[in-house]
């Protein structure tokens, strides 16, 4: 926009320096006189600026043959240079130079003039310095260029206020997800615009579907548990050939214990996208507490590292599975101490308001064989079988912890056990179980 209106303003001005320049030669030419074969021009000017010495307006008249036979006082002893010309037709030069002055306008006019003795061709040129053209083209450029710029500003301020309004609905539900993944709301509002609405009614469909199907889950499988505990106490409770009592106990146990995974893998709810975040300190302690009671005879030791604001993006019975098998196998197999803490670090992707979560289980029993450490860690590994000496608690662990993409690692643990005989500490060996919740 300043571009064209500057170009229009350029051509109206050289517009009108063309035509200021025409009125000069009409107006010369009305008060010049011929007269035996002489160009005469009066003293007094109908310009005065003609007639004043270094002035901005400047004229002469050149006759073919004769060269210039007039010019005005204001170009005292200078003349300017032969301009190209038409008979009857004016000649405008908007880059006209000539010295002492590099800007200037300049009209030719080439007239023909009837006298007794004929025809008196002569030439009339009219310049004038640019100068009073230049500054009120820049001082119109200033004026274009301060008002587009505060109407430029302006309009920048104004899409900048309806992007903002445009986009508050999406911030809203950019903040409700963050609200929703930390817990503090249930539902996305669906008092948006109707382009937004429809996704956050949707969404809170598929939340609405989410907790449903968790819930009818656990109900079925509650009630599969409850179906299947009388006919196996039943085939317990049987009496069966000597010859194959043994064995009909032995498949029943098997069962009892495939069946107890099953429900276990298929009540573990995983990792959720809008889970709300439970703390865990309190019933992390409560099962040490009950571990510490049925292992009373043994005189453990154990150490809980955990801050009260610790906090698990899961399922409370998901969590009370995985720390209440690792507790039990570590209390199994301890021999007097065990180390266990749980802490919250910040993901990898630092836009999440999630917290990842990391669970370390340390005893200072007979530790675990290498290679049982490879199968256990393995990811794909199928969970269907026990491993022999740790029953199947690990295989549950490793279980919720791949629903929730995490890492299940296994190491050997060093502690520092007193020995009383010799009053001496020694270095003794056990397993570190650590898992890493995403």
């Amino acid at each position: 926009m300043g571009l064209a209106l500057n170009r229009a303003f350029e051509r109206s001005v050289l517009s009108n320096a063309e035509d200021n320049l025409r009125n000069q030669i009409l107006l010369l030419i009305a008060n010049i006189e011929v007269v035996d074969g002489k160009v005469e021009v009066p003293g007094a000017l109908p310009e005065p600026r003609l007639g004043q010495m270094d002035s901005s307006l400047f004229a002469q008249v050149t006759v073919k043959g004769q060269g210039v036979v007039w010019r005005s006082p204001s170009l005292l002893d200078r003349q300017l240079p032969k301009l190209p010309n038409g008979l009857g037709e004016f000649t405008f030069f908007h880059e006209f130079e000539w010295p002492r002055q590099d800007a200037s306008y300049a009209t030719s006019l080439g007239v023909t003039w009837e006298t007794e003795q004929g025809d008196f061709p002569f030439v009339v040129q009219v310049a004038e310095y640019s100068e009073f053209y230049t500054k009120r083209l820049s001082r119109y450029q200033r004026q274009v260029g301060l008002w587009l710029l505060v109407f430029g500003g302006a309009l920048i301020a104004l899409l900048l206020a309806l992007l903002s309004w445009a986009l508050k609905p999406l911030r809203r539900v950019t903040q409700q997800v963050g609200e929703i993944e930390e817990g503090f709301r249930q539902r996305f509002d669906e008092n948006y615009p109707l382009e937004v609405s429809r996704l956050t009614q949707n969404l809170n469909q598929l939340l609405n579907f989410d907790e449903q199907r968790i819930t009818r889950q656990k109900e079925v499988l509650g009630n599969l548990a409850h179906s299947l505990k009388t006919p196996i106490a039943v085939l317990n409770g049987l009496r069966y050939t000597a010859d194959i009592d043994e064995e009909a106990k032995r498949q029943i146990a098997t069962m009892q214990t495939i069946i107890d995974y099953q429900l276990h893998s298929a009540s573990t709810v995983g990792r959720r996208r809008f889970a709300k975040p439970i703390e865990i300190k309190a019933p992390t302690e409560q099962i040490i507490n009950t571990l510490q009671k049925l292992h009373a005879d043994k005189n453990i030791n154990c150490q809980l590292s955990i801050q009260p604001d610790t906090v698990f993006y899961g399922d409370l019975g998901d969590w009370m599975e995985l720390c209440g098998n690792l507790l039990d196998n570590a209390f199994k197999w301890t021999e007097s101490n065990v180390r266990v803490t749980v802490e919250n670090s910040r993901l990898a992707d630092k836009e999440s308001h999630r917290q990842a979560l990391t669970l370390i289980v340390e005893d200072d029993g007979i530790g675990i064989d290498n290679s049982l450490k490879e199968t256990i860690s393995a990811r794909g590994v199928r969970l269907d079988s026990q491993t022999p000496g740790h029953g199947l608690g690990l295989h549950i662990v490793k279980g919720i912890v791949e629903a929730y993409n995490g890492n299940f690692i296994i190491e050997d643990a060093d502690f520092d056990v007193d020995n009383r005989q010799s009053n001496r500490t020694r270095l003794r060996t056990g397993a570190r179980f650590t898992v890493k919740l995403n």
